[in-house]
């Protein structure tokens, strides 16, 4: 047997045991149990998409998520051409996903803060529904992480993660966000390094993982990781593709312009 702590939802018998970093609180198991899981799969499948998203390539890759969900994946990659609109995707699933009651605190991750204002600017300009912004519909907080329960989207660094997870007496609990979002998801999220022979007299074991592995499998959550070129070491992480919107594709459709031959 293996050892660590172990997690596994009784209710349904097709749910597999999952190593999980600590105990779940009273609260977080509260919380799981008054999930109506069921209830909220059939909503995303039975609803259609809001016209905030009017590309079809947005919606295939927001309806391969939500199926990918459904079927209880824990982890799901999208890869889509870099100026095709991820951030754009990501704003009307987040939607769907706290409408339905999927999800209950959903966290935005990136590796610089600049990317994090970006997305923080780009939830409240774009209007999704009945003339209202994600940041208008949905209470959304930008940048600084300090376990405010009463937020539906949390924008932030993986570096603030670090800080506010690993270096205070008091770490958000395990369930504190239920999905994570990673923007880029090709970038930081590299395999572990092996310590050399003697350096683990020398060294922190923390310097030689991966901080946004640190971050992610710190918290009992569905990840979904977003990026336009899916690296080996990505995909090692996230299993394939669950959709793939490919350059070639985006330019047949004319959303973006092919490059002109070198001369």
């Amino acid at each position: 047997d293996e050892g660590g702590t172990w997690f596994r939802d009784v209710r349904h018998p097709s749910n597999i045991a999952k190593v999980v970093q600590g105990f779940h609180s009273p609260e977080g198991l509260k919380q799981k149990l008054e999930q109506d899981i069921a209830r909220a799969d059939a909503y995303l499948a039975q609803t259609e998409i809001l016209p905030f998203n009017d590309r079809q390539y947005q919606r295939e890759g927001i309806k391969a998520v939500e199926h990918a969900i459904a079927r209880d994946q824990q982890r799901i990659l999208l890869a889509m051409a870099t100026g095709t609109g991820k951030t754009r995707l990501a704003t009307g699933l987040m939607y769907r996903l706290i409408k339905s009651q999927r999800f209950k605190h959903i966290l935005f991750l990136v590796d610089r803060s600049t990317l994090g204002t970006q997305a923080f600017d780009a939830f409240g300009a774009e209007v999704i529904e009945q003339g209202q912004t994600l940041a208008q519909i949905y209470t959304i907080a930008d940048l600084g992480v300090d376990g405010d329960t009463n937020v539906d989207v949390q924008v932030a660094t993986v570096q603030s993660l670090v800080h506010r997870l690993f270096n205070t007496d008091s770490p958000l609990p395990i369930v504190f966000y239920d999905c994570i979002i990673i923007d880029e998801a090709h970038r930081g999220y590299t395999l572990d390094k092996e310590m050399t022979e003697g350096e683990e007299t020398i060294r922190d074991e923390a310097q030689y993982l991966s901080t946004y592995k640190r971050v992610l499998e710190y918290f009992d959550a569905t990840l979904i990781g977003l990026t336009a070129t899916p690296a080996l070491h990505t995909t090692e992480i996230f299993g394939k593709p669950v959709f793939t919107y490919s350059f070639t594709r985006a330019v047949e459709e004319g959303y973006l312009v092919n490059y002109d031959k070198p001369i």
